[in-house]
Order: C-alpha cells, then sequence, then structure tokens
C-alpha cells in the first residue's frame, strides 16, 4: 500500500518542484532542522538513494538526513528530479508491504505537508495523507505507556482508543492536524490547545514521534 502512497506522492512533489521559482526554493522550511524548499528535496532524493543502494548507515538519524542534504546541496532542481526519476522505483519497492518502522512512504507524506504549509498551498488532499494517520496512530499507541485510555476522535467518523482502564482522556481533533502533531510539526503549546478532557501534561512529551517541539508552526486553513 505504501509504495503507492510513495509513488504518487513522488509524482505530485516532482511536478510542485518544477514549477518553483528560484526564490520560493530558497524559503526556510520551518518545521525542519533550518533546511530550505531545495534542501528538502535534497533529503529526499537523498533518502530515495540510500534505499535504494542499501546506504542505511545511521538511519533515520539526523546525520543520515543531513549527508543528503550536504551531498546534493549545489545540485539543481533539474538534477535532483533526474536522480529521484533514476532511484524512485526502488525506493518506491522499499515500501511495500506492513510498515513496522521508518518509511519512505511516511517521511514523503510528512515533508509533502511541510512543502505546502511553507509555501502557503493550504493542506494536501486527504487521500494523500489518511493512509499515514492510521499508521501513525498505531505507533502513537506504543510510545503513550501509561495508565487509562486516551480515546482520539479525528472527525470523518475516525476513533481510536490507546490503552486501557481508567483515567480516561478524551481528545478531539481534526485528522490532518493529529498525524502532524505526531509527525512533531506542531509544538507542545499548540498541542497542549487541543480539544482536551482533560488535559495530560504527561502525554504531551511523548505526542511526536521525533519528540517535542517548542516552536509554533503554521497551521493551514481547513
Amino acid at each position: 500500500m505504501f509504495d503507492v502512497v510513495y509513488r504518487d506522492a513522488h509524482g505530485r512533489l516532482a511536478e510542485l518542484a518544477r514549477a518553483l521559482s528560484v526564490e520560493q526554493l530558497r524559503t526556510p522550511v520551518s518545521a525542519t532542522p533550518a533546511w530550505t524548499v531545495h534542501e528538502v528535496f535534497a533529503h529526499l532524493v537523498g533518502g530515495a538513494a540510500d534505499v535504494a543502494s542499501g546506504r542505511l548507515d545511521g538511519l533515520p538519524g539526523d546525520e543520515w538526513t543531513a549527508r543528503h542534504v550536504g551531498e546534493r546541496r549545489q545540485h539543481t532542481i533539474s538534477e535532483l528530479l533526474a536522480e529521484w526519476d533514476l532511484v524512485g522505483p526502488r525506493a518506491q519497492a522499499s515500501c511495500a508491504g506492513e510498515v513496522r518502522g521508518p518509511n519512505l512512504g511516511l517521511d514523503i507524506i510528512c515533508h509533502e505537508g511541510d512543502l505546502h504549509e511553507t509555501l502557503g498551498l493550504g493542506r494536501p488532499e486527504r487521500d494523500h495523507w489518511q493512509p499515514a494517520l492510521d499508521v501513525m496512530v498505531g505507533f502513537l499507541g506504543r510510545r503513550l505507556k501509561q495508565p487509562g485510555t486516551l480515546v482520539i476522535c479525528g472527525g470523518h467518523g475516525q476513533q481510536w482508543h490507546i490503552g486501557d482502564g481508567e483515567p480516561q482522556t478524551m481528545l478531539t481533533i481534526d485528522g490532518y492536524e493529529l498525524l502532524r502533531g505526531m509527525f512533531s510539526r506542531r509544538s507542545q503549546r499548540q498541542i497542549a490547545g487541543w480539544a482536551w478532557m482533560p488535559a495530560p501534561a504527561e502525554r504531551l512529551q511523548r505526542f511526536g514521534a521525533f519528540g517535542p517541539r517548542e516552536d509554533d508552526q503554521p497551521i493551514p486553513a481547513m
């Protein structure tokens, strides 16, 4: 399934990249480690190339991703897209099957949201990110190892129960915002401002898969 998610997102982002101006490519992406839009594409291409070639030392840590950017910082966007076309099929194949951990399909959906929010493009379409939401909620359940039950109502009839027993905490949150929070794309303050009943301070530190963040992020209109 995530091989299709990856393939489709690759196509959308390649089309987006070709339409961007030099100024847009130089725009800082606040959700990332001080990368520009161009450098986000360098990371996406570098990750695909590494997975395709089996160069996985350090995955998925900061040094691994920084190397993608460092090795391709001087490449033009056309050169990046040409490399991506070359390594894309093998990267796509790596995403097939059940998602148990780091996966290029999740990574590309995360960064598609980063780019949309940075460039003021609004939210990606729901069917683009919904598969990632389902998987990331499962990962969230592994991180929140506390007594009691967290019930998440995500709209569109979606509801997830994490844990069991008392006390029970209810979270009512739009699915896109939930996903961005789980990707560590929302600050502790922003997550605390969601509709919790009651607010569970202990859980907030573990909500983001990449750790808590303190800087507020742009939130696109629904």
